[in-house]
């Protein structure tokens, strides 16, 4: 009878346990990630100038990469560096947007990625949102005039990851940087620096390790 009824309890633990350990692997802290990623940025105006004329810059291809380290089973810390080309245009009265010149943008920050728990092993669409803040690096040239300004920008953004396997799946986002071009950095012109929103939507792979 004993013996009957160790044997049941022995039963009972090992469901127990097979249990909680497949309810922690479905709620398991997820891997570190690296996601590249291409696509598509909308630039804001950079500054406000005389007879009501403007600086901004045109709309261009974005490329980046971001690392994500898992803090718990939905958030982590994330690293992110993005590079883009566009052209830097001036806004004139009668003539309408000019380009004046060529820039670059080297965009990096940090922040926290909150996502929406995932099943282990399910290939289900993860939501996500993510805050942070870091720099935009400008680099400008007209006519042979080169200058340089580095500015704080905030950003937020959301996007979607689905899962292809268990280390690799496809992500989608859309982020908007929010800063303020230092214009009295970068050159002697009289122009009023404004508040600009870069928004950046991008499609790429996120890898797991």
């Amino acid at each position: 009878m004993i013996r009957k009824f160790v044997g049941i309890l022995s039963i009972a633990g090992a469901v127990t346990l097979g249990a909680d350990t497949a309810e922690a692997q479905r709620y398991s802290t997820p891997s570190i990630s690296f996601s590249p990623y291409a696509g598509y940025m909308r630039f804001g105006g950079l500054a406000d100038g005389p007879l009501s004329t403007s600086l901004s810059s045109a709309n261009a291809p974005v490329y980046g990469a971001q690392v994500n380290l898992p803090l718990g089973p939905t958030i982590s810390i994330l690293g992110n560096v993005a590079y883009a080309e566009p052209d830097l245009r001036a806004g004139i009265p009668v003539l309408g947007s000019v380009s004046v010149g060529k820039s670059s943008v080297l965009i990096y920050d940090a922040g926290l990625q909150f996502s929406a728990p995932a099943g282990y092993g399910e290939r289900s669409i993860i939501p996500f949102v993510q805050v942070g803040a870091g720099a935009m690096k400008y680099d400008i040239d007209v006519a042979g005039f080169s200058r340089s300004a580095t500015n704080l920008a905030f950003n937020a953004g959301a996007g979607i990851d689905f899962p292809l396997s268990r280390n690799i799946g496809l992500r989608l986002a859309a982020k908007d940087y929010i800063g303020k071009f230092d214009f009295d950095e970068a050159t002697t012109v009289n122009y009023d620096p404004k508040t600009s929103h870069n928004v950046a939507l991008s499609a790429g792979l996120k890898l797991g390790f």
